[in-house]
């Protein structure tokens, strides 16, 4: 929830200084670009850092896709989630149904790979012998779609520089793998809220909505 009102007050805060700025500046530039996602890297359960490249295929058409380095985020402390890393890959097909005023909407698809270090108690159900805090690999796998709405302005007269927000829902799957545990042994799920709680990095296999909200800086090259 934190994501998304930051992303739709920066959104709205950018716009306003934008259409002040340019009012009356359609917005439509064709061919390659770059994009930068700037709240990312501060993401508190993984920041991600990394770029975006899309091409305008035509006026209403536009191809994106972002690939991301994966590390651990400042929610994550004390000794769990040990050495954090991975990738994330969104790619997107935009429809622009109004370009004088950069409006969008579109379709992406999104996998993410990350693993750490962990500890955790697990059970082996037909001795019902524990191991307690033992160590282990995680490594998360999710892949997911969803839709979104957004808009894209000018930050310069040029064009050369835009900035694009959008929002929407979607759906992923998380798949888990954990190495180095013992045959026979499977982790035990102590609160029956795991199965359905929307913590988009619980530890646990479902299927999961989610709420992207991003906003992007955009470099026409």
């Amino acid at each position: 929830m934190k994501k998304i009102l930051t992303a739709i007050f920066l959104l709205f805060a950018f716009n306003a200084v934008a259409q002040k700025a340019y009012r009356h500046s359609p917005v439509l530039q064709k061919g390659w670009y770059l994009s930068f996602n700037p709240h990312s890297i501060l993401e508190p359960e993984q920041g991600a850092v990394g770029l975006g490249i899309g091409n305008r295929i035509s006026k209403k058409f536009e191809i994106w896709t972002e690939l991301n380095y994966l590390y651990k985020g400042f929610a994550y402390e004390g000794g769990r989630f040990i050495n954090l890393k991975g990738i994330r890959s969104i790619t997107s097909l935009k429809y622009y149904y109004n370009n004088k005023h950069g409006f969008f909407v579109g379709a992406e698809f999104r996998v993410k790979n990350y693993s750490f270090g962990d500890h955790a108690t697990f059970i082996n159900k037909q001795t019902n012998d524990t191991l307690s805090l033992f160590r282990y690999t995680a490594v998360h796998t999710l892949i997911g779609g969803g839709i979104f709405w957004g808009k894209r302005f000018k930050l310069t007269a040029n064009g050369k520089f835009e900035l694009e927000g959008n929002i929407g829902i979607g759906v992923k799957q998380r798949i888990i793998n954990r190495k180095n545990v013992p045959a026979g042994y499977s982790l035990i799920e102590y609160f029956v809220k795991d199965r359905i709680s929307p913590v988009p990095d619980n530890d646990v296999e479902q299927t999961l909505p989610y709420f992207p909200a991003i906003v992007r800086f955009i470099y026409h090259l």
